[in-house]
């Protein structure tokens, strides 16, 4: 139980990697650690891409910040309150910003439908965790879901268009050694 706690407790989220992609080994381990996640009623409601090559993920991270910046905002982004665009705005406008901070694997997890993505998010705490394990650094990108939801971005990698992008997350070997950071204390609305 110790090194499950300590896994929780150092994990980070990583934002500079050497670029190397992660191997077809340990892709298999993330997503199986991913399906034990639990699910409601054990529908097991996800997919999984993944995305290894580099000059796919370099289009399609100046795509995805090429939306935030698009005057209307299109498609999912356009729903984004007018104050969060702002800071986004800012962030993707950087000078070599890229939303995939230079990692060598994307993984998307998918929902294979609106109602299930809740689910989807706890396979990717255990993909997560399991890579952080495995000494891998990830990073969730929500900054990329509007574009793993795009119809032509789904046709181009063979996803159903019922299935939706729940969360994309890259995954790599980190460029350096974070820092632990500290958490607030659990704030317990009632206890009865």
């Amino acid at each position: 139980m110790d090194r499950v706690l300590q896994v929780i407790h150092e994990r980070r989220s990583v934002r500079r990697y050497t670029g190397d992609p992660v191997d077809d080994a340990t892709i298999a381990q993330l997503v199986d650690a991913a399906v034990w996640a639990p699910s409601a009623v054990n529908a097991q409601p996800w997919a999984f891409g993944i995305i290894r090559d580099r000059a796919l993920l370099e289009r399609y991270a100046e795509r995805a910040g090429a939306m935030y910046l698009a005057d209307p905002p299109t498609g999912e982004v356009a729903a984004t309150p007018e104050p969060v665009l702002r800071q986004l705005r800012q962030v993707v406008s950087q000078p070599g910003y890229d939303v995939f901070h230079g990692a060598g694997t994307l993984m998307t997890i998918y929902a294979t439908s609106r109602d299930d993505v809740a689910d989807c998010f706890l396979a990717a705490e255990n993909l997560m965790l399991a890579a952080f394990a495995l000494g891998l650094g990830t990073c969730p990108i929500g900054l990329a879901r509007p574009l793993m939801n795009e119809p032509d971005v789904k046709d181009e990698l063979g996803v159903p268009e019922r299935f939706v992008a729940a969360l994309p997350i890259i995954a790599g070997h980190a460029a350096e050694q974070l820092e632990p950071t500290s958490r607030k204390p659990p704030r317990v609305l009632y206890r009865r």
